[in-house]
This record gives structure tokens, sequence and C-alpha cells, in this order.
């Protein structure tokens, strides 16, 4: 977006202000997310045993093997990041800001990914002595700088969907999933119930959230959604990988964006290889980088949401920009009776669930059984 605590052009969908002290605690009205290939009807269950979901993350660096600063390779099971990193502060008596990592994983899964601390390079690492509940350490190098939040290339997902109740039905639609799927953000990012999003509501409504871990989560849920709305608005209104003049495409593979006033034969050769991307934007502050037709049709999506867009701005939230398709990569797969075994990779930030739900309607085994017990 462009500079939106200023006089802009999003200023024609933002709405009137309101006394934050005063104003409802109101979560939008959201539109259910719109599926590419229609909404499957064969059925399978996800996770019936933390083994089913697989996640390997790929850095986007070569560790140098010197310097102050030691990356573990961490197998967990049924625990999340966070936690997983206190843990690991604690048994190397470290304050917990001094551990790292490149991105969160699911706890209802085997994940494999990397941490950081601070070692000193006459110091050992006796981490054979740590015993962290559902976690290992594979692989310990040195790196002369600390891991950074993001710094991954890809992450690797091996998943097992069983009792499959249509394999013709699937056989179809893996074929299909290789031309791409909508980039949708998965609904961990929403919490439980949707609970990050009435977050978001009480925050924009003025009410103060002093835990400032959760004050991000409700602000990246609610970019996350806004984003989603337009994204299903593309596929709704068959613009799912169609440029309109004025648009910001991606690099597929890469962050960088650049401006496509007029799509010519070669940008439209290079949106059919997968080359290039359509992309949606996270609102913020931030440059206007659409022109024309697609910045007209941004604000017209945007517009139901121009509250929740006015209160991204209000509290300087940068806007950012991310891919509309997400093409999974190296994408193989084997039966095992009515059981489905699936490999592929995505970027970071990806979510496979929003591969699966194009695949198959699937019923998230491990996810039901935690929200029962809580």
């Amino acid at each position: 977006m462009s500079e939106l605590n200023k006089t802009t052009d999003i200023d024609a969908v933002a709405a009137p202000a309101t006394t934050a002290a005063t104003a409802a605690v109101i979560v939008p009205d959201f539109a259910p997310l719109a599926y590419l290939y229609g909404e499957p009807s064969a059925t399978a269950l996800l996770r019936s045993e933390p083994s089913d979901f697989i996640v390997d993350e790929e850095l986007s660096f070569t560790p140098t093997g010197a310097g102050e600063h030691m990356l573990l390779l961490v197998e967990k099971i049924g625990q999340n990041t966070q936690y997983v990193a206190k843990q690991i502060a604690a048994a190397a008596g470290l304050k917990a800001r001094l551990v790292s990592y490149a991105g969160l994983k699911d706890r209802h899964a085997v994940t494999r990914q990397w941490f950081c601390l601070p070692v000193p390079i006459k110091q050992e690492l006796n981490y054979q002595d740590w015993n962290i509940e559902g976690v290992r350490i594979l692989d310990t190098i040195r790196h002369q700088r600390r891991l950074k939040l993001g710094s991954i290339k890809q992450n690797h997902f091996k998943l097992r969907l069983r009792s499959v109740s249509d394999k013709a039905e699937v056989e179809q639609r893996l074929a299909l999933i290789t031309q791409g799927v909508p980039n949708y953000y998965g609904e961990q990012r929403f919490g439980h119930g949707g609970g990050n999003l009435l977050l978001a509501a009480k925050l924009f409504a003025g009410h103060s959230i002093p835990d400032r871990q959760l004050r991000g989560l409700a602000l990246s849920a609610s970019r996350s959604m806004l984003f989603n709305q337009q994204l299903s608005a593309r596929v709704t209104q068959q613009l799912f990988d169609q440029l309109l003049p004025g648009s910001v495409v991606q690099l597929d593979g890469s962050g960088s964006v650049f401006l496509v006033e007029v799509a010519d034969e070669a940008i439209l050769q290079r949106l059919t290889e997968g080359d290039i991307h359509p992309t949606a934007v996270l609102p913020g502050i931030g440059k206007v980088l659409e022109t024309g037709e697609a910045l007209e049709w941004q604000q017209t999506q945007l517009a139901p949401f121009a509250h929740w867009v006015q209160a991204l701005c209000d509290l300087n939230v940068n806007t950012e920009r991310r891919s509309a398709r997400l093409t999974p990569k190296a994408l193989s797969y084997q039966w095992q009776a009515d059981t489905l075994e699936l490999q592929f990779a995505l970027p970071t930030g990806c979510f496979a669930t929003s591969v699966l739900r194009e695949l198959v309607k699937y019923q998230d085994v491990s996810r039901d059984f935690s929200s029962l017990e809580s």
C-alpha cells in the first residue's frame, strides 16, 4: 500500500475514523476461501500419528563450520518451536532471547529444523547431557553469524494421507496441483477457532495487548486473512493466473517483484511457465506498487475491510507482498493400499495444507484431538 498514515489512494476505501476507546470489537464477515479446482469430494485422514507429517528445513545458506555461534539440527515431536527454543536456552544456561531459529514449525508433526545459540570458540556444548521431552539433536555445526528468522530456502514435506475414499479423483487432482494452487495462509495462522482474528479485532478496537508475542500473532493473522480474501476473489473471478494492467508480479523462488504495466507475449509466457507469479498485498504503510486497473481492483477487494486496513496503518505495520500462486516442487507420490504417501517442497512461509485442501477433503486427526483436549 501507499503511505497510509498520510493522504493516499487507499483513503477511498478507509473507514471514517472511530475513537479507539469506544470502538466495538467486531470481526469482519470473511467469505469462505474458494477452491481453484472445485471442492474435493474424496476424503482422507491426515496426521493419524506424528510420522504422517514430516517436515525437513533447508537453510538458505551453507554454515561456515567456524565462528562463535552453534547451529543445532533438532528433531522435535509434539512440541512447538518457541517452547523448544526456551528449553534449549535453559539447558545451555542462557537467556531465552539468545536462542534463535529460522522459522516456526508445526507442533503436530515430526519436524527437523535449525536452532542457534552463542557458544565461545574454545567452549564445548555438552548437549548430549540435555533431556528435553520430544527433542533429539541430530547434528551441530558452527557458524559466524546468528541465525535469523526467515533464513530458509524451502521446507521439504513427507505426508501420509490414510483411508483415501476415492483414489481415482485424487490421482486426477495430483496432476492439477502441479500447475499451482492458491497460496493461502493456512488455518494455523488464525489460531483455534479463529482466536487470533478475535485478538486482532480487540487490538483494532483500542484494547491493549501488552504481550508482544500475542500482539504479533494478532497483527499477522489480520494481514494474512486480508491477503486470503484478495486471493479468494482472484480465484472466484477467474483471475488466479491472470494479470490486470498495472499488476505486480514476483519472481519464482525469490522475493523480488516488479510492475507489469501491460502484459506482453514474453510476460505471459513467463507467467505460464511459472517463472513469475501474480501477487497480492499484505496491507500496511509503504509505497503503492500497483497502478491503473490492478490498483482499482485491489482497493475494491479491501474496501469491506477498510477499518482493519486503516488500523494496520495507524499501528505502523509495513506493507508486504506475497505470491498468489504456490507451485509444489519435486512432487512425487506412491500408494500403499488406500494410503497416499506424498512428497514435495515449498518455499518458506507457505503451507502444505494449502496444497492438500485442493487435493482431498482431509480430517486433521491430531488437531481435532488436541481441540477436544483443550
